[in-house]
């Protein structure tokens, strides 16, 4: 089994590589949840039930129940952030991700593109406020309130996506008005803490393949049913066209420049070349041999991670 390998090179010259080719980016997502907490209710439900705390319970209400229009932008937030982790890779506890910079055209073209959809969603949803609210008095009931509900442009300030770009820092851009053995500390302790942070954005891009070669096995698979006839499992274009788009992203997302993650990117890229979807669906011979070639990659390399079948239907 070839296993990762502990990469000969100078850990300040790798961060100040990864530095020139990397941005940290943040992004922020905030939204009208249209919830509010609902206390006289609390009261009247911790008091049917004897509760001797007025903790005892929560009660919370939808302001807009069943709204298609406000449900559509909190379930678009998911495709956001799904876009922005595809893109990035981890960096910080914070929430910051690293992204390569020979990726930054293509991010931002995509973020832009759910931005101007988002607006769309808001915008649908803020045309139809004012009516929404007196459909709420009618659906509430009593639980209706007409003073829990904000000013339309109250609302429409609540709504925003926003991403900032920041420089990744090096352990030399220490320059402060310091004594120099604190500069030397300073600069050692980020070093270490940035070894570090390359090391899990290092491993997510293996957890990524690994998880895309486990997700393929699994689907190839070739089961019997109660006969003992050959039943094929279910898949969909996404599986094959996903992993496709992983082995493009991976040739930027190689932040330790690992040779083994290289090796198994290509093998995987050579392994789905000229095969579709189609291909593997009808053809049990590209099944069974697919299935082969993926399963000797899975068994070649050390992927940092437990071999958990159950990765593969995540």
């Amino acid at each position: 089994m070839t296993t990762q390998p502990v990469l000969s090179i100078d850990t300040s010259t790798l961060i100040a590589g990864t530095a020139r080719g990397s941005i940290v980016v943040d992004l922020a997502i905030s939204t009208y949840s249209g919830r509010k907490q609902d206390k006289r209710t609390q009261a009247e439900v911790t008091a049917s039930k004897g509760a001797n705390s007025k903790r005892a319970a929560s009660v919370y209400k939808s302001l807009f129940a069943d709204c298609k229009e406000l449900e559509d932008i909190t379930k678009f937030q998911a495709r956001v952030r799904q876009a922005h982790y595809r893109f990035t890779q981890p960096w910080n506890d914070f929430g910051s991700r690293l992204l390569p910079t020979s990726l930054l055209r293509e991010y931002k073209a995509e973020m832009n593109r759910l931005e101007n959809e988002f607006d769309m969603l808001v915008n649908k949803f803020l045309d139809k406020y004012d009516t929404l609210v007196s459909a709420a008095a009618f659906q509430l009931g009593t639980l209706f309130d007409r003073n829990e509900y904000p000013p339309r442009a109250d609302v429409a300030r609540r709504f925003r996506i926003s991403i900032d770009y920041t420089p990744l820092p090096t352990s030399g851009d220490f320059r402060l008005d310091l004594e120099h053995e604190v500069q030397v500390e300073l600069a050692q302790r980020y070093e270490a803490k940035a070894q570090a942070r390359l090391a899990a954005a290092a491993q997510d891009s293996w957890t990524r393949l690994h998880k895309a070669l486990l997700r393929l096995s699994d689907r190839l698979t070739q089961d019997e049913d109660e006969d003992g006839k050959p039943k094929k499992r279910v898949f969909h274009d996404t599986m094959v066209d996903g992993a496709i788009d992983l082995c493009d992203l991976l040739k930027h997302m190689n932040v330790m420049n690992d040779p083994a993650l290289e090796k198994a990117r290509v093998q995987l890229e050579g392994v789905l070349s000229g095969v579709t979807p189609k291909d593997l669906r009808e053809s049990e011979g590209t099944r069974v041999i697919t299935k082969q070639k993926v399963d000797a990659i899975l068994g070649a390399f050390d992927w940092g991670t437990d071999d958990d079948a159950a990765a593969a239907s995540e």
